[in-house]
């Protein structure tokens, strides 16, 4: 197979210079394509008009240098070739971007140097856009989970599910099925007319008799057919447009296939295994998001306390979430370790915080199963708990600090533990902050709680009380015997302060 043709833009006014290199490259016969510019004008207007893959340049020119030139922010890598040992300019270029610096030596033999240097800066490139692609995705599925997770209304999940996929995995029409028995059932759709979605909606599908669906089904794998048309098992309905080829994955939670997420093209061989991977992804996202919203839907039939245990256990299931965002970093963490096991620093604490914030929501979630344990747990662990778990599920910086030691009656200790709860759970939903504070300062006649942060904050005059819990807090509060301050302002972020008593409980 032929190597790709790799396009090299060469900036140089001197002709000798010049035509050397050009001699040099084509002697090598190696996949090159020189394109040659005699000033930075040249070179600025070669680079609007075609993708150049590596630029390789002189540090002056009549109309500018090379500083100049990295000013641009190019996306090819510089590799800048000069006359000049000069060693302060190598620094600057260096720092303002460039790949490597070579020094032009009389006898040419710098020339030798260039292949192995383009080679490097194309591989340094490529592991960049790697890494890129890696921080864009795991940005994209985090901010997916707190989409899905803002909600337990089933159908709000399913149009969740449809919108979110569209910034994973490009396609002209989507849809969920759901297995009810063994019979599959479209429950939503996106990209087909009204009429089309008329006919699909009515349609059940066994799913031991469509080959694609049995084979996910068995193996809880996901499926791409290339070439639709050529498998004689897809079903086609009357007035229904035929997609040219598919990508579909199983909804599985544990050992159960729930469902399938179809994604249809009307190109022929437009999926490809970077596709399913990235798909993969999100699904686990989506199966336990509609499994939960299945669990929530059976809930409200219950009484009120089994209707909240039960919604608690069954919850449990969303701690996966995290874990498998941690799975996937730590996957990527290996995989950047064997290439540059210095650069890792900041995705291994960021695996610590998910695995922390996973190990802090799991115990948060035993607790709701127990209320008797919530009284047996120390207030400061509690509430330490719940900032774990705050920074396993976001990007927040978060700061925790308590000192001293209060017995509190039982009403008391659990009202600071749910208004730290509900404060917390409004700053990663509402607050879009940076850093939030929380501190807890307790004595045995006096107990404080304080959480603020530096969000977008709002105007408690013409907010609800019922939009933020404000109401509902208030209300805990003043049962408690708490005095709870809430100040806020537009931009200026929001301040909980709750502070109880041994006269107020009097």
């Amino acid at each position: 197979m032929n190597q790709p043709t790799i396009v090299l833009l060469f900036v140089e006014d001197d002709l000798a210079d010049q035509q050397r290199f050009i001699q040099y490259m084509d002697a090598q016969r190696l996949p090159y394509f020189c394109i040659i510019a005699a000033n930075l004008s040249m070179a600025l207007e070669r680079l609007k008009k075609q993708p150049i893959d590596v630029i390789l340049s002189n540090c002056f020119f009549p109309d500018g240098n090379v500083l100049d030139l990295l000013r641009h922010k190019p996306t090819a890598p510089i590799i800048v070739i000069t006359r000049h040992a000069d060693v302060s300019m190598a620094v600057q270029v260096i720092r303002g971007g460039a790949h490597d610096y070579l020094v032009q030596d009389e006898e040419g033999n710098y020339l030798s140097r260039i292949p192995e240097v383009i080679m490097d800066a194309l591989q340094a490139r490529r592991s960049q856009e790697a890494e890129h692609e890696r921080h864009a995705l795991a940005e994209l599925l985090r901010d997916t989970a707190e989409t899905l997770n803002s909600t337990l209304e089933l159908n709000e999940i399913l149009r969740h599910i449809l919108e979110n996929v569209k910034c994973i995995v490009p396609h002209d029409a989507s849809s969920i099925m759901l297995i009810e028995g063994m019979q599959a059932r479209i429950v939503q759709m996106n990209g087909w007319t009204p009429e089309e979605m008329a006919i699909l909606a009515a349609v059940r599908l066994n799913v031991a008799e469509v080959d694609h669906l049995n084979l996910m089904y068995q193996t809880h794998k996901f499926c791409i057919i290339p070439d639709v048309d050529a498998v004689s098992s897809w079903v086609r309905f009357p007035n229904v447009r035929v997609p040219r080829s598919c990508l579909a994955a199983p909804l599985c939670v544990g050992e159960s296939v729930i469902g399938f997420l179809h994604l249809d093209s009307m190109t022929p061989q437009f999926f490809t295994a970077l596709h399913a991977e990235r798909l993969s992804a999100f699904v686990n996202q989506a199966a336990t998001a509609l499994k939960n919203a299945q669990l929530y839907r059976k809930a409200q039939e219950l009484a009120a306390l089994e209707e909240r245990q039960r919604l608690a256990r069954d919850l449990h299931d969303s701690v996966t979430q995290t874990l498998f965002a941690a799975s996937i970093l730590s996957n990527a963490i290996i995989r950047q370790w064997k290439t540059d096991p210095t650069s890792i620093g900041n995705e291994l604490r960021e695996l610590r915080d998910l695995t922390q914030g996973a190990l802090a929501e799991m115990r948060t979630l035993l607790l709701e199963l127990r209320p008797s344990a919530l009284l047996e747990a120390d207030l400061s662990d509690l509430i330490r708990q719940l900032t774990e778990t705050i920074k396993g599920r976001s990007r927040m910086r978060v700061t925790y600090h308590a000192e001293g030691k209060a017995d509190l009656p039982p009403n008391v200790h659990v009202a600071f533990f749910r208004l730290a709860q509900e404060a917390l759970n409004n700053v990663l939903k509402h607050a879009r902050a940076q850093h939030v504070k929380v501190q807890l300062h307790r004595a045995p006649e006096r107990v404080e709680l304080l959480v603020q942060d530096d969000g977008r904050g709002f105007d408690p005059h013409s907010v609800s009380g019922d939009r933020l819990g404000i109401h509902i807090m208030h209300e805990r509060a003043r049962e408690a015997g708490i005095q709870l301050t809430l100040t806020s302002k537009p931009n200026e972020g929001t301040q909980l302060r709750a502070i109880w008593t041994v006269e107020a409980e009097s």
